[in-house]
């Protein structure tokens, strides 16, 4: 049993506080709504106690929610609206269900301030919750319109297709990141043993001469056993790697990563297909969703990675306020495909924007999907040539010493 702290509402709007034992957190929300009582929120009392402290572990997260989380969140929602069930009954249900403790708590926020009053948009903005700044306008311009079970699910959909395709990169990933690891393991074990060992071995023929490729695995094995030389070494990585992020949220050294992101081997054209695979879907489904073509432009600007696609998108948004078509300042972007300008160009002059948009998601989901499953592929001559040029020096390394020992003892 454990101590709750609860908050809830009875049916003529009186809120009520109190505190009870209970096994868990969903047997006292169901005694509550035997009572009559709407759950506003629950919280466990922290008891400085040792017995308990494992079981509160549980609760303990680090990050933001999982990807999967929210979708799976987005879809029941969408699916409890269209079944007919009130936005605050269809919140009060997910928040019993959720057994993340950040999220359970941000959703009583949301459901106090949907059951005073506020939209549906302005409560999950205010928390910060599940949804981004684009999934907010769409699902305003949805409780705008009285079309948000649509509105919903398709933001359900767009979280489950941005989840897959994150999920296929990460799955392509597993293998050259283990093989790296391998390499790195392997050349850390050879530097501290073997390579010592081969040094001693001719410190004890005499006046034998390392080869120079062997003394200078021994000089770096010996700055690595060095605890002087290795905290040094490690802060230099810190710093370097502060100084990289600092020059990195600076606006020339963004730009200036993200367009080396872009002309890297397999991954630049990997990444720019994937950025106008977004542009496209999230401006689609914007403009479909009746929201105006200049706040399509900002809002889809902003949920996308990349500087020089959020800047094409925002430069276009300052165009088309003045009354120039779309397609004209994205033919100016550097990074934007031309068979994307162009069709843009079709679909404006026919009235068929949305359309079209749809029919470029289409194209570049494709072409996403075949890159992402030939990744594995693609990366492994990179692998075997990285694999090869480490064993071949470490070989060189250990081998040669060896054989010129055997003709010094000769």
């Amino acid at each position: 049993m454990a101590l709750f702290k609860y908050q809830a509402t009875k049916q003529n709007g009186e809120i009520v506080v109190g505190e009870k034992d209970s096994p868990s957190y969903d047997e006292l929300a169901t005694e509550l709504n035997k009572q009559g009582l709407m759950v506003i929120s629950i919280e466990k009392k922290v008891d400085v106690n040792f017995d308990n402290f494992f079981g509160k572990m549980k609760d303990f997260e680090i990050g933001d929610i999982p990807l999967e989380e929210k979708v799976i969140f987005s879809r029941q929602l969408a699916t409890m609206l269209s079944a007919g069930l009130p936005i605050t009954q269809s919140i009060e249900i997910l928040l019993q269900q959720t057994k993340y403790t950040k999220m359970r708590n941000k959703l009583s926020l949301v459901y106090k301030d949907v059951q005073a009053g506020s939209t549906l948009s302005y409560s999950f903005g205010k928390q910060k919750l599940i949804f981004n700044e684009l999934q907010l306008s769409l699902i305003e311009a949805g409780e705008s319109s009285g079309n948000l079970v649509e509105i919903m699910t398709q933001i359900a959909d767009d979280m489950k297709k941005s989840a897959a395709l994150k999920s296929k990169i990460k799955g392509a990933m597993i293998y050259p990141i283990i093989i790296f690891v391998v390499i790195i393991v392997v050349v850390a074990v050879l530097m501290i043993f073997m390579i010592p060992a081969v040094e001693d071995i001719y410190k004890s023929t005499g006046n034998a001469k390392l080869p120079e490729i062997t003394q200078f695995m021994v000089d770096v094995s010996r700055s690595i056993s060095n605890p002087v030389v290795l905290i040094i070494g490690l802060l230099v990585l810190l710093a370097g790697y502060i100084s990289i992020r600092a020059f990195y949220n600076s606006e020339k050294g963004k730009s200036l990563l993200d367009k080396l992101l872009l002309v890297m081997p397999i991954f630049g054209d990997l990444i720019s297909k994937m950025q106008v695979l977004e542009m496209t879907r999230l401006l689609g489904m914007l403009m479909k969703s009746g929201i105006p073509i200049i706040d399509a432009l900002n809002a889809t600007g902003k949920s996308l990675s990349n500087y020089h696609f959020k800047k094409a998108l925002f430069d276009a948004a300052v165009e088309v306020s003045k009354g120039v078509p779309l397609a004209v300042p994205l033919s100016k972007s550097r990074v934007i495909p031309l068979i994307v300008i162009k069709l843009i160009t079709t679909g404006e002059q026919t009235g068929k924007l949305d359309q079209i948009l749809t029919e470029l998601t289409s194209f570049y989901n494709d072409q996403v999907e075949e890159m992402t499953s030939n990744l594995t592929k693609m990366l492994e001559p990179i692998v075997l040539i990285i694999v090869g040029v480490v064993v071949g020096f470490l070989a060189l390394a250990i081998y040669v010493p060896i054989y010129n020992l055997g003709n010094v003892i000769k």
